[in-house]
């Protein structure tokens, strides 16, 4: 599967003048670039490039709107509206003052489990790339309220050592399961290359719900 992430020189512009001027959040923000980050964005982008147009499209732990911006940026996709979840406030604030040029990302402060789909925008897309961030108990009240016939895509893995991972699996079987995946169309894992030359694998599904 390819993985190539294509970063327009605007966006890396923004990017680069982000860190320069806020040196307070540059190191969390400089995280997003992590070599295993931008592995897994590269092979997400090219799963969705046989979907082509996403429509509706919520991204779940969107950080600070990396991957948002990415698929804003591609020219093999296209969306309707364009939403990216986190329940760090301050990712809407960085999402809102990064880019130079109006964006069509549309930032949101929520814990996922509690998020409601507005009824003028009922998704066609869900991404969720933090599934290792969250309890059963938060994952199962998030997917229960994705409607029928909405494309998923997940992303998780086996790195239990990162203490901010609290729900990992241990192999692609135990991903499915534990995220309730059923009928996928997609299934792939990768490894990944974590702190101090560890290695761990990265997995990811998709489907329709």
């Amino acid at each position: 599967m390819e993985r190539p992430v294509e970063i327009k020189p605007q966006t890396l512009a923004d990017w680069m003048k982000f860190i320069r001027f806020h040196p307070d959040l540059a190191e969390r923000f400089m995280d997003c670039f992590w070599e295993s980050q931008l592995e897994s964005k590269g092979h997400l982008l090219s799963a969705l490039k046989n979907i082509g147009n996403l429509g509706n499209t919520y991204i779940f732990g969107g950080w600070y709107g990396i991957l948002a911006k990415l698929i804003e940026d591609s020219d093999d996709l296209s969306h309707s509206a364009l939403v990216s979840i986190d329940i760090d406030p301050i990712c809407d604030w960085v999402i809102s003052n990064t880019y130079s040029k109006p964006t069509s990302i549309a930032p949101f402060t929520a814990d996922m489990g509690s998020f409601n789909y507005s009824n003028a925008h009922i998704p066609d897309t869900v991404i969720n790339t933090a599934t290792e961030h969250v309890t059963q108990d938060t994952y199962d009240a998030w997917w229960d309220k994705i409607p029928e016939g909405t494309l998923y895509v997940l992303q998780g893995n086996n790195f239990w050592d990162d203490p901010e991972h609290i729900r990992c699996a241990h192999s692609m079987e135990e991903f499915k399961r534990i995220n309730h995946c059923k009928d996928t169309q997609t299934e792939f894992s990768f490894p990944c290359g974590g702190p101090n030359n560890s290695e761990f694998s990265r997995f990811m599904v998709l489907g329709y719900k």
